[in-house]
């Protein structure tokens, strides 16, 4: 029993916690999942930033829309900074990740966003909507996602 006894302990002290070369390989194996998902990830970012974009675009055409439907026309140049249709926007100095620009004409209305250069998630991103505000159609074109 003694013998036994003497035996389990010799075989615990030797076999306790894990070796430098198992925990190096958790670490390689660790380095190239983050490597694999980082790019995704951020990836995920820069789409969901241009989602907000295109959210913005189609709410400021609308706007542009009921302008039109209200007053009968976009005047004789549509409001290069929106602010006519959608009020004062948040500019990137106030914090906003996109700037937002209108034109074209009634039948052919445009609203532009273009991402914040110094934001890695809206870097060279641009949403652009081309619409009716006659009839309230529009289709949106978004690019550097």
């Amino acid at each position: 029993m003694k013998n036994l006894l003497l035996a389990r302990q010799k075989q615990k002290n030797g076999s306790e916690g894990f070796t430098l070369v198992e925990l190096m390989i958790v670490i390689v194996i660790v380095g190239i999942l983050s490597a694999i998902a980082l790019p995704n990830f951020l990836n995920q970012t820069k789409k969901a930033a241009a989602t907000e974009a295109k959210q913005q675009v189609s709410s400021i055409f609308k706007q542009a829309h009921t302008y039109v439907l209200e007053k009968g026309s976009l005047g004789d140049t549509p409001d290069k900074d929106c602010s006519d249709y959608a009020g004062t926007l948040t500019t990137i100095k106030e914090g906003a990740s996109f700037r937002y620009e209108c034109g074209g004409t009634q039948k052919a209305f445009t609203v532009t966003a273009i991402g914040d250069t110094s934001n890695t998630n809206t870097n060279g991103v641009e949403v652009k909507l081309t619409g009716n505000c006659d009839k309230g159609t529009s289709e949106i074109a978004t690019t550097g996602v």
